[in-house]
C-alpha cells in the first residue's frame, strides 16, 4: 500500500491525524496531470466566479470530481476550490466521498466524513449515507455500516443505492449471518431496490445450508417476482437439497415437480436425496415410489441409490427387503462398496448377531474392502462381550493388516478383558506384553483382571506372579487387587495365605472394605466356623463399614445347615431392623429351608421389608396372616405392595418382582408367575437373571419346552447372559427327559460362548448316559471334564462309578474307586454305601472294597 503525503496547503485537510492511504498505483501528490481538460476546468471555474455564479462554479467542480479518473485528480479539484475560496457544500462533499470509495480509498473517505462533515455539523443526505455505508462495509465495520443503513432505510425520504444494499448483504454473507441478511433483504425488497442475481443465489444457498428453508423459499419467491426470470437449475437444486435435508418433503416434492415442468433434467443425485429424506422418516413406501419414478424417467440408479434404500430397510428391521435389493444390485451388475458392507455388518451388530457379522466381515475382508475404524471397534467389542474371543482376535489381526495403524489403547483393553473373561490366559498375556511393547501404560484394573482370571482357574502362583510384576512396574495395588487375591486363596482353601494378604493390606494402610469382609465371612461359613463369621460381622460397624444383605446371607445359610433355626430368626430380625433391604438370594435361601407351602407368606414378609427399608412405606400390619386366609388374599396383598414399590423405585421393583415370581414358581403357579413377569417388564424393568432361571425351571417341570425357548430368546434380546445356574437347570431338565441331544447342545453352546461348564453339568450328562447304558460315551464325557481343566470331585467319581455298576462293569467301578482314593479324595459314608449297594445287586466280589473300609 502506498502512503499519501498530507495536503499541507489545504484548509480541508489541516487536522489529519494520519496520512490518507491509497491502493492506487499512481503517485498521490496533489498536482494534477497537465492536460487540456484540466485547463478548461480551471478557466471555466474562474470565469464563473468572476461573473458571481458561485453555484455554477460548485457544480463544475462537482462534475470534474465525478469524472476524475484518479484520486490525485479529485484531490486537485478540492485544492483548486479551496484556493479559489469556493465552499465545498453537500454536493461536492458527497461526490468526493463517492469518488474516494469508488477509487479504493475507503479509509480516506471515512476520515473526510468525520473530520469535515460530522465535525462541522453538516447533516449528511441519502447520497452521503449510501457512500458511507459502502465505505464502512469495505473497512469491515459492518456494525457501524448497519447503524447508518438503519437510519437511512427508516427515514421517509430514503433513497437506497443498489451498491449500499449489496454491500450490507455481502457483509452479512461474509460472516455467515444469513438469517440477519434475510431480514435486511426483505426490507430492501420492500423498498423496490433492484439487486444482482447473485445476491438471491448466495442468500438461498446460505439459508438452506443453515436450515432456514422457510426463509429460503421466501427469497426464491421474491426473486421470481422481482426479476421476472425463471429460476436456474442451480437455484432449484439448492432449494431442493435444503428442503430434503430439513425434512420438508411436501415442499421438496413440489420443487421436484416444478423442475420437471420447467423441462430440467432431474438427476440420480436428486432422486437419491429425496429417497434418503423419506428413509430418515421411515417412509419406505414413499422412498420406493421415488425409486420407481426414477426408473420410469429413464434415470439409472447407482450404488448410492441402493445404499440409501438398503439403509432404510435395515433401519426398520426389514432385512429380507434389504437382501432383495442386494440381489437386485448383483443382477444389474452394480458391485457393493464399503458403505454397503458397513451397513450389513452394522445391522448384524445392532441385532446382537456378532457371529453373523463376523462371517460377513471375513467375506468382505478377503475382497479387500476398506472398512471404517468404528466397524472394527464395534465388532471386537461385541464379539468379546458375547464370548467369541477367537473371532475377535481375527478381526484385530485383520484390522492391523488392512489399516496399517497401531491399535488404540481402548481396543487393546477390550480384547484383553474379553480374553480374561473367557479364560484364554496365554493370549491375554500376549496382549498384555504387546501393550507394554507399544508403550501403553498397563493400569491396575488390567493387572487385577489378569489375577482374577488366574484365580478362577485356581492358578494362584500365576496370579501372584502378576502381582509382583505389577509392583515391579511401579503400579500400586488397591483394595480390588487384594480382594481378588484373597478370593483366589480362599477358593483353594488356603486361608493362611489369604490372612497374610489381609495383614499386608493393613501394613500398607489399605483398609478392608465390605467385599473383603464378605469374602472372609463366606469362607468361615463354608468351614462351619460361625462364631468367627459372626465376630467379623460384628466388627464391621466399628470400622465404619455397613454390613449388607450379602454379609448376612451366608451366615443365615450356615445356621440352617447346623439346624440353628432360632438363631436364623434372630439374625433376620437384626438384619431387617438395621434397615437392610433383603434381596432375591436371601429369599431363595429362606424359601429352600422353610417348610413347603409357605412361599407366599415368606414373599410377603420380604416385600414388606423392601417397601419399608427401601421405599419408606410401612406395611407391617399386613403380617397378621390370620386375616389372610387364602392364597388369593396373599397374592392380592403382595401385588398391592409390588405396585407401590414399582411407583417409587424401579430397581427395587426388579428385586421384589423377582422374589414374587420365584415364590409363584415354587408354588406351581406358572400362569400367575408369567403374568407377574410381564407386568414387571411392562413397568420398564429388565427382569433379573434369577427371575428367568425360576421361570425356566418351572416351565420345564410343566413340560412347556417351547415356552422355554421363547424365554431364552427374550433373555438374549435383553442382553441378559445366562449363568451356570441357567445352563445347569436346562441340562438337568433335558436329562430328566432323557433328551441328551439337547443336553449336549447346551454343553456345546457353553463351550462356544461361555460360561465354562462346571462339574455338576458334566455329572448330569454322565448319569443320563449311564442310565441309557451308553457307557463308552459316559467314559468319554468323564475324561472330557479333565481335558477341559476340571478336577473330578467325589460326586463326579461316584456318578461314573454308578454308571459302571448299573451296566455290569464292576471291575471298572472298583478301579475308579481306588483311583479316587489315590487322588486324595476320601469317599464319604454315602459313597461307600452307594458302591456296596450297586455291587451287591450285581453279585460282584467285594474284596477290593474292604481295603477301602480299612483305610477309612
Amino acid at each position: 500500500m502506498i502512503k499519501r503525503r498530507p495536503f499541507h496547503h489545504s484548509i480541508y485537510f489541516k487536522s489529519k491525524k494520519r496520512p490518507i492511504t491509497s491502493t492506487c498505483a499512481v503517485p498521490l501528490d496533489p498536482q494534477p496531470t497537465s492536460n487540456d481538460h484540466t485547463s478548461l476546468f480551471q478557466s471555466r471555474v474562474h470565469d464563473l466566479l468572476r461573473r458571481g455564479l458561485l453555484s455554477s462554479a460548485q457544480q463544475a467542480i462537482q462534475r470534474f470530481i465525478a469524472s476524475s479518473p484518479t484520486v490525485p485528480d479529485a484531490v486537485f479539484a478540492i485544492e483548486f476550490a479551496a484556493a479559489s475560496g469556493v465552499d465545498l457544500g453537500l454536493g461536492i462533499s458527497c461526490e468526493i466521498l463517492r469518488k474516494l470509495v469508488d477509487l479504493g480509498e475507503p479509509l480516506s473517505a471515512h476520515d473526510f466524513y468525520h473530520d469535515h462533515l460530522i465535525a462541522r455539523g453538516i447533516e449528511p443526505d441519502s447520497n452521503i449515507v449510501n457512500s458511507m455505508v459502502i465505505c464502512l462495509a469495505k473497512l469491515g465495520k459492518l456494525d457501524d455500516a448497519v447503524k447508518l443503513f438503519d437510519r437511512l432505510i427508516g427515514s421517509e425520504d430514503c433513497v437506497l443505492s443498489n451498491a449500499a444494499c449489496t454491500m450490507i448483504l455481502e457483509g452479512f454473507y461474509e460472516q455467515d449471518k444469513f438469517l440477519e441478511a434475510f431480514d435486511y433483504f426483505v426490507r430492501i425488497s420492500d423498498a423496490n431496490v433492484k439487486l444482482g442475481m447473485w445476491i438471491y443465489n448466495v442468500l438461498i444457498k446460505g439459508l438452506c445450508h443453515q436450515g432456514y428453508v422457510g426463509e429460503a423459499i421466501q427469497v426464491f419467491d421474491i426473486r421470481c417476482k422481482n426479476t421476472g426470470l425463471p429460476p436456474t437449475l442451480h437455484v432449484f437444486k439448492t432449494l431442493f437439497f435444503g428442503l430434503c435435508k430439513k425434512g420438508w418433503l411436501v415442499e421438496a416434492e413440489l420443487v421436484f415437480e416444478e423442475m420437471e415442468v420447467q423441462g430440467f433434467f432431474v438427476d440420480k443425485v436428486m432422486y437419491t436425496s429425496l429417497m434418503n429424506a423419506h428413509v430418515k422418516n421411515k417412509k419406505m413406501k414413499m422412498a420406493m415410489r421415488v425409486y420407481f419414478r426414477m426408473l420410469k424417467k429413464g434415470c439409472d440408479p447407482d450404488i448410492c441409490t441402493f445404499n440409501t434404500l438398503i439403509r432404510g430397510f435395515l433401519k426398520m428391521g426389514l432385512f429380507d427387503k434389504a437382501w432383495v435389493l442386494w440381489n437386485l444390485m448383483s443382477d444389474l451388475g452394480i458391485q457393493p462398496d464399503e458403505v454397503t458392507y458397513n451397513l450389513m455388518i452394522c445391522y448384524y451388530c445392532k441385532q446382537g448377531k456378532f457371529n453373523c457379522a463376523f462371517d460377513y466381515f471375513v467375506r468382505i475382508s478377503d475382497a479387500n474392502v476398506k472398512l471404517g475404524m468404528w466397524i472394527y471397534n464395534v465388532l471386537i467389542n461385541g464379539l468379546c462381550h458375547q464370548g467369541y474371543v477367537g473371532e475377535a482376535i481375527q478381526v484385530f489381526d485383520i484390522m492391523c493388516k488392512n489399516t496399517g495403524l497401531p491399535p488404540p489403547l481402548h481396543m487393546f483393553k477390550t480384547l484383553f478383558f474379553g480374553l480374561c473373561k473367557k479364560g484364554w490366559l496365554v493370549e491375554a498375556e500376549l496382549v498384555f506384553e504387546e501393550m507394554e511393547v507399544q508403550g501403553f501404560f498397563v493400569d491396575k484394573v488390567m493387572y487385577t483382571s489378569l489375577m482374577n482370571a488366574h484365580g478362577k482357574n485356581k492358578k494362584m502362583k500365576m496370579a501372584m506372579r502378576v502381582y509382583f510384576r505389577m509392583l515391579k512396574k511401579g503400579c500400586d495395588p488397591d483394595i480390588c487387587t487384594y480382594n481378588t487375591l484373597i478370593r483366589g486363596f480362599l477358593k483353594m482353601g488356603l486361608f493362611d495365605k489369604a490372612w497374610v494378604l489381609w495383614n499386608l493390606m493393613s501394613d500398607l494402610g489399605i483398609q478392608p472394605n465390605e467385599v473383603t469382609y464378605n469374602l472372609m465371612i463366606c469362607y468361615y461359613c463354608k468351614q462351619g466356623k460361625l462364631d468367627c463369621a459372626t465376630m467379623l460381622l460384628n466388627s464391621m460397624v466399628p470400622c465404619n463399614l455397613a454390613p449388607s444383605v450379602h454379609s448376612y446371607t451366608p451366615i443365615i445359610a450356615a445356621l440352617y445347615k447346623q439346624n440353628r433355626c432360632l438363631e436364623v430368626d434372630e439374625m433376620c430380625e437384626r438384619m431387617l431392623e438395621s434397615g437392610i433391604i433383603p434381596d432375591h438370594v436371601l429369599f431363595f435361601v429362606l424359601m429352600k429351608n422353610e417348610p413347603k407351602g409357605l412361599e407366599l407368606q415368606l414373599c410377603l414378609l420380604m416385600l414388606q421389608a423392601i417397601a419399608k427399608n427401601g421405599c419408606g412405606l410401612d406395611h407391617s400390619s399386613l403380617s397378621n396372616f390370620d386375616k389372610i386366609n387364602s392364597s388369593a388374599g396373599l397374592e392380592q396383598e403382595i401385588e398391592l405392595i409390588l405396585r407401590e414399590i414399582t411407583r417409587i423405585d424401579l430397581n427395587l421393583c426388579n428385586v421384589a418382582g423377582s422374589i414374587y415370581v420365584s415364590a409363584l414358581c415354587e408354588g406351581g403357579k406358572t400362569e400367575a408367575a408369567l403374568a407377574c413377569f410381564k407386568n414387571v417388564a411392562s413397568a420398564g424393568c429388565i427382569p433379573l437373571l434369577f427371575t428367568f432361571n425360576s421361570l425356566i425351571k418351572r416351565l420345564f417341570q410343566d413340560g412347556h419346552f417351547e415356552d422355554v425357548k421363547s424365554l431364552f430368546e427374550i433373555m438374549q434380546n435383553e442382553g441378559i447372559v445366562p449363568n451356570l445356574e441357567t445352563y445347569l437347570i436346562m441340562v438337568k431338565e433335558y436329562c430328566k427327559q432323557e433328551d441328551l441331544a439337547s443336553a449336549f447342545g447346551i454343553l456345546d453352546q457353553m463351550k462356544e460362548m461361555g460360561p465354562k461348564p462346571n462339574v455338576a453339568i458334566y455329572n448330569c450328562i454322565i448319569a443320563c448316559l449311564g442310565k441309557q447304558r451308553r457307557i463308552s460315551e459316559a467314559e468319554t464325557v468323564f475324561h472330557m471334564m479333565h481335558r477341559d481343566g476340571l478336577d473330578h470331585d467325589e460326586v463326579a467319581y461316584m456318578t461314573m462309578i454308578n454308571a459302571y455298576t448299573r451296566n455290569g462293569r464292576g471291575d471298572k467301578a472298583l478301579n475308579l474307586f481306588e483311583k479316587m482314593i489315590e487322588n486324595a479324595i476320601q469317599p464319604s459314608s454315602y459313597s461307600y454305601t452307594a458302591l456296596l449297594s450297586g455291587l451287591v445287586k450285581r453279585k460282584i466280589r467285594l474284596k477290593n472294597v474292604g481295603r477301602g473300609f480299612c483305610s477309612k
